[in-house]
């Protein structure tokens, strides 16, 4: 599945509701509400990387015990 497309104008709605606090975003004839803060975050991160063109990249650490020198 493809990635929404986002406007300018619709990443603004999302940084004004994160700053109010706010968990409904309307524009136009059209409301959102989101579930909680959190999920709103993560849609502005997509829809700001999708705006600039940018991606998101997931870093994994692993970490290997101390050799118990057995």
């Amino acid at each position: 599945m493809a990635d929404p497309v986002y406007t300018t104008q619709q990443l603004q709605d999302i940084v004004n509701a994160l700053a109010s606090g706010a968990q409904r975003v309307s524009y136009g004839d059209k409301s959102v509400e989101f579930r909680s803060l959190s999920e709103l975050r993560e849609i502005f991160s997509s829809a700001s990387a999708s705006l600039t063109g940018t991606t998101q990249r997931r870093t994994f650490r692993m970490v290997t015990p101390p050799d118990k020198g057995l």
